[in-house]
């Protein structure tokens, strides 16, 4: 059964993503900036990480925590750009994400995984970023636009969760 499509978020807010989002390179890609973001690192609780084949996939668990990073995302447009990247076997939800210095952002979005997390599908364990660097990126930093966009004049952050790149 397929969710029910929801709306954007209207910025500002904060998103929280895993995956090769998770590469500043592959972000700056997809949302056609002219460099890399700068990223901070983050945490979240309330969230584990279950694999879905290679794709790593956010779902509830009330005794879980992600660490990350943060980035800044500066429109409505932008967070469509990665919506439609991370397909529809992913939906937002919401979360509060703490910054390595204390501070916390409220009311922040996250793509997680639109299916049961107790899904056939779904398995334990965690995205490797370095098979995914040397296999798959290429892919996706050598690729057309994926979508037409205004530019942007809105802003909000996104959270990507994972090891910072080096």
């Amino acid at each position: 059964m397929s969710p029910i499509p929801q709306p954007p978020p209207l910025p500002p807010n904060a998103l929280l993503t895993i995956s090769s989002l998770i590469d500043p390179e592959v972000l700056q890609a997809i949302l056609e900036l002219p460099e890399p973001p700068p990223v901070r690192r983050a945490s979240i609780t309330g969230f584990s990480v279950k694999m879905w084949g290679i794709y790593p996939a956010l779902v509830r668990d009330e005794n879980g925590k992600v660490s990350g990073t943060v980035w800044e995302v500066i429109s409505k447009a932008q967070f469509l750009r990665l919506a439609a990247y991370e397909t529809s076997v992913y939906t937002w939800c919401e979360c509060d994400v703490k910054l390595n210095d204390g501070e916390i952002l409220h009311n922040c979005r996250t793509f997680c995984w639109a299916g049961d997390s107790d899904s056939k599908g779904l398995e334990d364990g965690s995205f490797n970023l370095e098979r995914y660097q040397k296999y798959f990126k290429s892919s996706v930093t050598r690729r057309r636009p994926l979508l037409e966009h205004p530019p942007a004049r809105e802003r909000d952050f996104a959270v990507i969760f994972g090891p910072l790149p080096a």
